[in-house]
């Protein structure tokens, strides 16, 4: 919540933080701060501004500390990406597929993943959430370019996503560095001179390990606080070690020591465990396997003796949840989407969960009755923020435009077929509709659509203007003539017909 300065040096030694939890304001000190918050990078960052020297490059106040209305310079700019999972019967187990070709030019994956298949991901830039609800028009798109891959006897329905969720990609720029500098897809590190301040941002996923190691080397190569003296006695001098590097490389990940690829078969052995439940255990847990399932408690079923199912259909256990419970989760949340994957795989079976696994946190963390009932009512919203087999309501009104949809309107305006829409097109159009538009209406109408002022609206311009949920004469005139908002127009141009559906 705040950064602590040094008064003499104004450097940032600390941060006071708040524990969400019991609500509670705690110190941290330390030699040095790091940020990694991601795509909210910046907002940590702006911390700094309160902390920083008086009168420095950064800071809030002036020489005569009065408010100088500095604004930070933005490190990260965020990029949204929505995922679906669908049945696994869409894809073989060990075979998925990449997509570098799709209908608007974007990239597409269509993998086998934890018995399902994932299919993502798309990318528009916009300000960070905290909740990953995805926009319905990404979900239609997706599904859409997933009945390309299939036999064309097969059609991808709304009703087979059983999850749907967005992510934010941290595009991040080195605001320390000389002007000019790209925005970078990789992560970049940098150091603020004035509060000695380090933040790490950009990257993947897949990249966290090599991230961790970047910016620990550079904060230890960066002061010499770290480095130690010898002294050499047949000498009668010091000398200075060498400053220490991180060293993950030569750590073994949590679960490492003790795995084995027979590891599944002497739990099964041992513990009466179903097959599949055995090799999700080892693959989460590895050599700490043994740990979990000790927590397992008789099913009362001749087989599987132990390792009672908190769903039909996935392999996690209740003994997981007190496990979790252990290695400090704390939510119920926690346990639906990072000890286990349930709510990503599966919106529906994470909801219907919830009950039992507040009973075993109840059990495990010693919850009231108050406490438990705030856990499930927390729990049951956040995963309302999930997509699902069936569309929000608020999103079943308007039904936005999906890619391919627009591409059909949009290119039903673009008579001439040049890839824009300018503004006799869009006059055009409107008497079209019936509803002619004046020189002035049509002039602000066009630079509200027209967002780069290059007088000229390009097919993302135009899906961007359509789903900003201002409402306009002329997007009501295309609402009521397509009908979008159900299946009807798409239905009607699919069967023919006389020309354009919009004529």
């Amino acid at each position: 919540t705040e950064c602590i300065s040094d008064g003499e040096t104004g450097k940032v030694v600390g941060v006071k933080a708040l524990d969400r939890i019991s609500g509670k304001d705690f110190e941290v000190y330390a030699k040095k701060v790091i940020f990694a918050g991601g795509p909210f990078t910046d907002g940590l960052r702006e911390l700094e501004l309160t902390a920083a020297p008086t009168g420095s490059s950064i800071s809030g106040k002036d020489d005569n500390n009065n408010n100088n209305n500095t604004e930070l310079q933005k490190a990260v700019h965020g990029a949204s990406g929505s995922h679906i999972v669908l049945p696994g019967y869409y894809a073989p187990n060990h075979m998925g597929l990449l997509d570098y070709n799709t209908s608007d030019g974007r990239f597409l994956f269509f993998l086998p993943w934890q018995g399902s298949v994932i299919v993502g991901t798309t990318d528009k830039k916009c300000e960070a959430e905290t909740l990953p609800y995805p926009p319905e028009d990404e979900i239609q798109w997706m599904l859409k370019e997933c009945e390309k891959y299939l036999s064309h006897n097969l059609k991808v329905r709304r009703s087979d996503v059983l999850s749907a969720w967005r992510g934010w990609r941290p595009l991040a720029a080195d605001p320390n560095a000389p002007p000019g500098g790209q925005v970078s897809r990789d992560h970049v590190i940098s150091t603020n001179p004035d509060t000695g301040v380090t933040f790490i941002a950009g990257g993947k996923w897949t990249t966290w390990r090599e991230m961790a190691q970047d910016v620990l080397d550079k904060v230890l190569s960066e002061n010499n606080e770290y480095a130690t003296e010898d002294h050499d006695n047949s000498k009668g001098k010091s000398k200075s070690s060498p400053i220490p590097k991180c060293n993950t490389l030569h750590l073994s990940l949590h679960g490492g020591k003790g795995w084995s690829e027979s590891l599944p078969v002497q739990v099964i052995q041992k513990y009466g465990i179903e097959q599949t439940v055995a090799e999700h255990l080892v693959r989460t847990y590895g050599g700490r396997v043994w740990e979990v399932v000790e927590l397992c408690r008789p099913t009362g079923k001749r087989w599987p003796r132990h390792g009672i199912l908190l769903s039909q259909h996935f392999p996690y256990i209740e003994a997981e949840v007190r496990f979790a419970c252990r290695e400090y989760a704390c939510t119920i949340e926690d346990i639906l989407s990072r000890r286990t994957r349930l709510a990503f795989l599966n919106r529906d079976a994470a909801e219907e969960v919830i009950p039992r696994v507040a009973d075993i946190m109840a059990e495990e963390l010693g919850w009231s009755r108050k406490t438990k009932a705030e856990q499930i009512r927390a729990a049951r919203e956040y995963l309302a923020s999930y997509g699902g087999r069936i569309p929000h309501e608020d999103d079943l009104e308007v039904r936005l435009l999906t890619h391919e949809d627009a591409m059909d309107v949009f290119r039903d305006i673009d008579t001439d077929g040049s890839g824009f829409l300018d503004q006799q097109e869009i006059k055009d159009m409107a008497t079209r509709l019936g509803r002619p538009l004046s020189e002035e209406q049509l002039k602000s109408l066009f630079d509200t659509m027209d967002k780069d002022r290059n007088g000229r609206i390009d097919v993302e311009e135009f899906i961007d203007w359509y789903n900003d949920g201002a409402e306009t004469i002329f997007k009501g005139g295309l609402q009521r003539k397509m009908t979008v908002g159900g299946e009807k127009w798409l239905t009607t141009r699919k069967k023919g017909g006389g020309g354009s559906f919009l004529g």
